[in-house]
């Protein structure tokens, strides 16, 4: 059985116990989502190092690796709602 790992913007620490050994039935999933870029007013700098820093994690993630699905802001499949 496959398990879906929801990884927030605000949870990319790579010391975290899932990241321990990689497991093919883990499949970890990735957002960049307008709501945490909009619900309240922020610098375009603080959004765009927001994104990169998970982009960082993600190809990190990928190196190591471990499966990874990550959605773009503008990836047509990112409906931008969990």
């Amino acid at each position: 059985m496959k398990t879906l790992r929801l990884i927030l913007g605000d949870q990319l620490n790579r010391h975290h116990s899932w990241f321990n050994q990689v497991n093919d039935d883990h499949i970890y999933v990735m957002f960049e989502m307008r709501q945490e870029t909009d619900y309240v007013k922020q610098h375009i700098q603080k959004v765009i190092g927001f994104f990169s820093a998970m982009r960082h994690f993600e190809k990190a993630l990928k190196s190591n690796g471990h499966r990874v699905i990550y959605y773009r802001i503008n990836d047509k499949k990112n409906t931008q709602q969990l």
